[in-house]
This record gives structure tokens, sequence and C-alpha cells, in this order.
């Protein structure tokens, strides 16, 4: 099994209970490398929630009280374009499913909730994310670029990238790693370390101006990241570079 943290992550948006609880476990998630991080009671808690959880996919009720799922859609397809959503209906109807589809929505399941059905929805979906990211690689390629040349902004982060690149937080987050073997933040570092390394070899400058001049403008954090990666800290690098001049 992969790492945890490379599941797809999912928020389950239902007011009653009992049927949470059943979609919790009707299936076993992780077979479809899927993790549940989050649940809400109505559409207007799934927004909220999912600022913090930034899930992947969003299993959500159609009729629910405050905002529901065809709302919750709507609002998803606007905000979170990369986040895919099942919609669960109890109406045998296909006017509730055309206008869940029309909101956003990739497919949906019917009520009562039978196991298979909920599989092949949950199936048909994770080969749709997958698709998806195999896609953005290339667009991996143009972030690298895009960091190396703008690794001197302290402000540059995840979220930050993913926004300019109208991507998801969590799926960049996830595809970054795939794609280079080390999470978003540790690339970044290392990046910002192999710069300081050029301006300790070729200047006199002083640690916290180098820190700063990398991005990273706290000269503790900035020490700690330059023992981590080069195994020596910034005096005894600097000294053992005056050394061999």
């Amino acid at each position: 099994m992969k790492e945890m943290r490379d599941m797809i992550k999912v928020m389950l948006v239902e007011d009653e209970v009992g049927t949470r609880n059943l979609l919790r476990i009707i299936v076993n998630w992780e077979e479809f490398h899927m993790k549940i991080v989050g649940e809400a009671q109505n559409g207007r808690e799934a927004l909220f929630r999912m600022q913090e959880e930034m899930p992947d996919l969003v299993v959500t009720d159609i009729k629910m009280p405050i905002m529901d799922g065809i709302a919750l859609a709507e609002e998803i397809m606007e905000k979170y374009p990369a986040v895919k959503v099942i919609i669960v209906t109890a109406y045998d109807d296909f006017k509730y499913a055309q206008k869940a589809l029309r909101a956003g929505a990739v497919d949906f399941i019917l009520k009562p909730l039978k196991r298979q059905e909920v599989k092949d929805a949950l199936l048909r979906v994770g080969r749709q994310i997958e698709t998806v990211e195999e896609g953005a690689k290339d667009v991996i390629d143009q972030i690298r670029d895009y960091m190396e040349e703008n690794y001197a902004q302290s402000s540059l982060s995840l979220s930050k990238v993913a926004e300019k690149y109208y991507l998801n937080s969590s799926y960049l987050s996830r595809t970054f790693r795939k794609k280079t073997g080390v999470p978003f933040v540790e690339y970044l570092n290392k990046i910002r370390i192999k710069h300081a390394c050029d301006y300790l070899k070729s200047g006199n400058w002083k640690v916290y101006e180098i820190a700063e001049k990398v991005g990273i403008p706290n000269p503790d954090y900035f020490g700690r990241c330059f023992r981590k990666y080069m195994g020596i800290s910034v005096n005894d690098y600097k000294k053992s570079k005056i050394c061999e001049d």
C-alpha cells in the first residue's frame, strides 16, 4: 500500500447520521486508495471545512437543510474546480441526476445504498482523478521552473503556487510528491539552500543577509534547514570554503 498522505482525500456530507455512518463503513476506502478526512451535515459546513481539509473528492447527499448537494456542487465547481463530487440521492429520477451533473457532479449513487454501486462509483471517480493527475505532470515541470525563478520570495508557498496554476492544494501536494519524490516544501528548501551555498562561496554576506536573499528570513529556521540538507552548520560550511580558497 502507498503512504497514507498520498491517498485521495474524501469528505462525506450528509445530514442523516445513520447514512453518513453507513457511507463510512459500507466499503473499505483504502481499497480505492482513498481516506475520509472530514464530515459535514450540510453544504455550508462542508464549504467551511474544505478550507482546512482540502479534499480531492466530496460525496454529498442531494437533499440537506441550509445548503443542499446541488448548491454545494455548484460552489465547489466555482471555487475548487479540481475537486470531484459524487451526489447521493434518494430520488430515482433522471431529472435529479441531470441537475446534479449540470451542477458539476461527476457521478451519483442512489439510496438505499448498495455496496457494489458505491464501489463502482468510487472506482470510476478514482480513475478520473488518477487520469487528471497523470496529465498534470507537465504542469509540475512548469512549477519547478517557477520555483527556481522565484525561490527568493519568502511568501512562496504550496497554496500560492496552487492558486497561480488553478490547482487544488491537496491535489498539487500529492501530484508534486509523486513526480519529484519529495514534498513541495522540502523541494523548495533544497533550492533555497543550494543558492545559499552559492552566496557563501561568492561573497562576505552575513548569515541573516543570505537567509533573506534565499527566501528564509528567519535566521534560526534557515540554520536548521541548512544543517538538515548540508549536514553541517552554516558557519562550519563557510569556514571550510575559506580553507579551500
